[in-house]
């Protein structure tokens, strides 16, 4: 986060054409506890105040407002900023995303960022998200496999919360009369892992989904949400 400005200066950068975030993390919210939504925010991936059991892949912010691509996202925990590549605009320019770098720890996270609208003016907005590694106790292992089948039978997942390695392949099988679909957080924008998004999966369909990066990837059927939900935790 850039240093906080006297009004002066701030305003004598903004009339020279410079951009400055003009609040500081401090200022804008006094603790990273708190929520700053910017104007035409809809949700986030992770959502504020979630805890996960592994690092996110990446952080995703959705809006329903067309982003222009000077937009940034800056990720803080532990003394560090995490992001790891320029932030991107997807998602026909309603989503703002982050990648991560990884070997993210336990504890809290501060997530800042800078929506920019096409007009050139931009919004601050603020939230957290937490990191907790002994919530993957509740996570069955198959790691070392290559390829993993879960079944969705009953308005189910057969499992709900599982770990696997790099380059694992997942398929989903369809084992209810009911059309079931896999999609990624959050509901219903779908942007956090665009590739595991399926079509609906009829009885005895299935769908395939390939994961090379490590970190947690939380899903559902759109169909069945919000009782329908699941995770699975690329790891080492």
């Amino acid at each position: 986060m850039k240093k906080f400005l006297p009004w002066v200066a701030a305003i004598a950068l903004i009339l020279a054409g410079g951009t400055l975030w003009l609040v500081s993390r401090d200022n804008r919210s006094g603790n990273g506890d708190q929520q700053i939504k910017s104007p035409h925010f809809v949700d986030s991936t992770p959502l504020h105040g979630e805890t996960y059991a592994a690092q996110p892949v990446n952080v995703t912010i959705n809006f329903n407002f067309d982003i222009a691509d000077n937009s940034e996202i800056k990720v803080n925990g532990g003394g560090r900023e995490w992001t790891a590549a320029p932030t991107k605009v997807e998602d026909a320019q309603t989503a703002l995303k982050a990648d991560l770098k990884p070997g993210m720890p336990d504890g809290e996270y501060i997530v800042e960022y800078r929506a920019c609208w096409p007009d050139k003016s931009c919004h601050d907005g603020q939230f957290s998200f937490r990191i907790d590694s002994s919530d993957r106790t509740g996570y069955r292992d198959l790691r070392g496999k290559k390829e993993v089948t879960i079944r969705m039978a009953s308005i189910a997942f057969s499992d709900p919360k599982i770990l696997v390695s790099t380059g694992t392949e997942v398929t989903w099988v369809n084992d209810d009369e009911a059309g079931h679909f896999v999609n990624t957080e959050t509901h219903p924008e779908h942007t956090y892992f665009p590739g595991q998004n399926s079509r609906e999966i009829p009885k005895g369909g299935e769908f395939k989904t390939t994961f090379n990066t490590l970190g947690q990837y939380s899903y559902h059927c759109s169909a069945h949400y919000p009782g329908m939900v699941a995770s699975l935790i690329v790891s080492e």
